[in-house]
């Protein structure tokens, strides 16, 4: 078995005899909203692969409708002045995907988290996540995230590290 991305989902054949993932729309769906939109920055392309009445469940809170989303999009901006996302794994089952991925980042200004807003600019970061996405209408309808937001407070210099007492 390879490492790297996983591509899984129903597989079916189509009208023309070929195999085919159910999938592999929607995957590229997920892939644009982080290469195009979290990464370069196309919030105009929010409306595409958004459905209007899309959720995100996001650390800190809930994000309800297509112009909060945008707002998502254009937060990310204004924090990080250079963004990048690798995605190790995506895979699914349904009408969900889950993307296993990992960001890269420089401040740009303010960073808002559960514990409060930063200055986070010239600070370089990088973290894991975990992203599911719902899909309805081959459009995006929810997302859950959970990210290693320790790693990023310890990389901000927001929270020293622990002492460990060797033994």
């Amino acid at each position: 078995m390879s490492r790297g991305r996983l591509s899984a989902g129903r597989i079916t054949m189509a009208a023309d005899g070929k195999l085919t993932n159910e999938l592999s729309a929607e995957k590229e769906l997920v892939r644009r909203y982080f290469h195009e939109v979290l990464d370069q920055g196309k919030v105009e392309l929010v409306d595409e692969l958004f459905h209007p009445l899309c959720v995100m469940h996001r650390p800190g809170g809930t994000v309800v409708g297509i112009n909060s989303v945008r707002g998502v999009a254009e937060r990310r901006k204004e924090t990080f002045s250079q963004f990048e996302t690798q995605i190790h794994d995506i895979f699914g089952s349904g009408d969900r995907l889950v993307a296993r991925l990992s960001h890269r980042g420089v401040g740009g200004g303010i960073w808002r988290s559960r514990i409060g807003s930063y200055d986070v600019t010239g600070k370089a970061v990088s973290w894991n996540a975990i992203a599911i996405f719902r899909f309805e209408d081959h459009r995006i309808i929810e997302e859950w995230v959970t990210r290693d937001e320790l790693a990023m407070v310890l990389q901000f210099g927001l929270l020293e590290p622990a002492a460990i007492n060797k033994m």
